[in-house]
């Protein structure tokens, strides 16, 4: 039998040679259709790089796309990427007071990692190698002042990214020194003891070398006290957690560029105090108590450039994740913190990936690649205070190969066709993953969109534990989407873009826990959810008078269980978003409102918890040439709502932030527009 990396290899040689031996012909990025890109910017960034892996304009991307730019990330307060996404049309995130979970279409099961979402950071995958996770709270590692803007791209895209790219791509593009336009120190404080110091530089050389860092140290202490009913006795302190819903962060970031060269490198650490008692750990344990400790570290160099008029990228990096849990569990009757366990992980990768870019007069661009990911360490370990010895101790690795293509063709002015396949060779199965979408225009700022994707999400290193869930996990097979959308997308000079799309999934072979006494946890993981879902999405962006933008959008959507036809847990049926800009009563000042709206969802035990309304409102205000204070606060009417948490805790659901504020001073030199705050 052929080794599916030979077979891989030779699909890899016969492409490239095909597209670098094809004759000449203009620049890979040419417009298929000319647009009034001028007007479009006016409202957003008028063209997207992360649908097709090369900058298009949005009208012809195979994918319906939203962006969130650095501008409102400054004037909406975002601090971190959850606080963009909750704004996004179609998405929602819940958080159970460590780690926040992406939402959309439907599906955000509680106690998933956000392993069916792609995160990239400039095209690249970020995505841990050990969870699958999206880290999308500060554990990220990125300070969400160093983004220029982040690129939402809905639908499967497997046929050019691989594992899971499965409901949607994020394509986190950062700040280069040219966009910091100068250096900047800021220091803020608010409620929950929140205190942060951020310094950036920005600089271009003469020699045109582009070099932008920043660096980032903020800590809150949380709520000081929270109440959960679940464990309302004398012995648990009423049921009330004192003090531990704390969380410390450190972000280090840098960007290099030059001539075709882009590097970047980002290290990030999170402390967080868990409060809930989650995996039966003793409830309000002081010494010690439950936390949980992450970093991340990224270094990636791109380089690209054109010879003879065909594009050619080359990408190497390294990424490192590691995580650290503390637990302290009971072992007597009165609750008393006897054995502390802690878990541990260490996954790194290394990747190497390439890609040739070619176009064929003005109607055809063809694009393939190949990529290969050395998972070198996929480590857990677990040790109780107890013994000396761990109760686990995995050493893991893994390899993956991958070869595409994507072909995009325009068969008459006012017609476009994109399709693209993608091979993926694990070492315990093969995918193969298409996507084709048909885009009419009939004006040029105009598109019907029919999109078909098929995506795959591999299981992760952590499913396939042995020891925590048996051998049986040895046997799990990727889940898989099929999506079928249609878009209508349009722009009326530069004061309205607008966009509707309806879509129809299925997800089979969904990887789910069942109960099994047999493992260490008492769980399990087999492929067994199947999911059907229709909805509908709605988007409207404007340019009002003067300065003032506004963004509103609706989502609509139904997700069952293909075996109950019941509706899922952690699931809304309606989300809703809002933003306004105005201009403030001098130059460069702005009142920013905010609101979002989730109705009602279930709980894995069957309850329901009430539709969460919240609103936001942020001001800057310059002061003079070089300062400027912000200031902002969220769920300004301090309603109180829950979200729904998996099997892991007691308790059902678990309460949110009510009100808080912060306030903030920035110092900038050579800086010509605001900086997020």
């Amino acid at each position: 039998m052929t080794h599916p990396g030979n077979v891989l290899g030779r699909m890899c040689s016969i492409v490239l040679v095909a597209m670098v031996s094809t004759s000449p012909a203009v620049s890979a990025q040419s417009s298929l259709v000319d647009l009034a890109l001028e007007d479009l910017m006016k409202l957003d960034a008028g063209q997207v790089f992360g649908a097709s892996e090369r900058l298009q304009p949005v009208l012809q991307a195979p994918a319906s796309v939203s962006f969130v730019t650095a501008d409102e990330i400054a004037r909406y307060g975002y601090r971190t990427l959850a606080d963009i996404l909750r704004g996004v049309r179609g998405m929602y995130v819940t958080n159970d007071r460590n780690y926040s979970y992406i939402g959309t279409r439907g599906l955000s099961n509680p106690g998933d990692y956000n392993s069916r979402i792609l995160l990239m950071v400039n095209g690249h995958r970020v995505n841990d190698n050990i969870y699958g996770q999206a880290a999308i709270g500060a554990e990220f590692g990125i300070d969400a002042a160093m983004f220029e803007r982040v690129e939402i791209i809905r639908g499967p895209s497997a046929s050019l990214y691989g594992d899971s790219a499965f409901f949607a791509v994020i394509n986190v593009i950062t700040k280069t020194g040219a966009s910091l336009g100068g250096n900047s120190v800021t220091a803020e404080t608010g409620t929950q003891g929140t205190r942060l110091v951020r310094g950036a530089v920005g600089h271009v050389f003469a020699t045109g070398i582009d070099v932008a860092l920043s660096g980032t140290a903020e800590h809150t202490d949380g709520v000081r006290r929270l109440y959960f009913p679940v464990f309302d006795a004398l012995w648990s302190n009423s049921g009330v957690a004192e003090g531990l819903d704390g969380e410390g962060v450190d972000q280090v970031f840098g960007r290099l560029d030059f001539r075709g060269l882009s590097v970047t490198g980002a290290y990030g650490t999170r402390e967080r105090g868990v409060p809930t008692a989650s995996f039966a750990t003793v409830f309000n344990a002081q010494a010690p108590p439950e936390q949980t400790t992450d970093r991340h570290t990224l270094i990636d160099a791109a380089y690209g450039r054109s010879f003879r008029g065909t594009g050619v990228t080359v990408r190497a990096s390294f990424d490192r994740f590691s995580f650290d849990g503390i637990y302290p569990f009971a072992v007597d009757q009165a609750d008393r913190p006897g054995v502390v366990g802690t878990s541990g992980g260490v996954g790194t990768r290394w990747s190497l990936e390439s890609g040739v870019t070619r176009s064929f007069g003005r109607r055809q661009t063809v694009k393939a690649g190949v990529q290969l990911i050395d998972n070198v360490r996929q480590d857990q370990i677990v040790r109780f205070s107890d013994s000396p010895t761990p109760v686990l101790d995995s050493e893991r690795s893994s390899t993956q190969q991958a070869i595409y293509i994507q072909d995009e063709m325009a068969l008459a002015r006012w017609l476009i066709v994109n399709a693209g396949l993608r091979y993926d060779a694990y070492q315990r199965f093969t995918r193969v993953t298409p996507r084709v979408a048909l885009i009419f225009m009939p004006r040029s700022t105009e598109s019907i969109k029919y999109l078909y994707g098929n995506a795959f999400r591999a299981p992760n290193a952590f499913e396939l534990n042995t020891y925590y869930f048996g051998d049986q996990v040895e046997q799990l097979r990727p889940e898989s989407i099929d999506t079928h959308e249609f878009v209508w997308e349009r722009y009326v000079n530069g004061w309205l873009r607008t966009s509707v799309s309806t879509y129809w999934y299925k997800a089979d072979q969904l990887i789910a826990t069942v109960p099994d006494a047999s493992t260490f946890l008492g769980t399990t993981y087999v492929n067994l959810g199947q999911v059907r879902a229709k909805g509908l999405e709605f988007e409207a962006q404007m340019r009002l008078m003067g300065e003032a933008r506004t963004v509103v959008s609706y989502a609509l959507q139904n997700a069952v269980d293909q075996d109950t036809h019941a509706g899922l847990a952690n699931s809304p049926r309606h989300l809703a978003q809002a933003r306004l800009n105005l201009a403030g009563p001098s130059r460069q000042s702005s009142v920013s409102v905010e609101g979002q709206y989730l109705s009602s969802r279930q709980t894995l035990s069957g309850a329901t918890v009430s539709a969460a309304t919240t609103l936001n409102v942020t001001m800057i205000q310059p002061l003079g040439h070089l300062w400027e204070i912000f200031g902002g606060v969220r769920n300004i009417f301090d309603n109180r709502y829950d979200d729904p948490v998996s099997l892991g805790h007691a308790q059902d659901s678990i309460p949110q932030n009510g009100r808080t504020a912060r306030i903030g001073l920035r110092w900038r030199l050579g800086t010509k527009s605001p900086t997020p705050p």
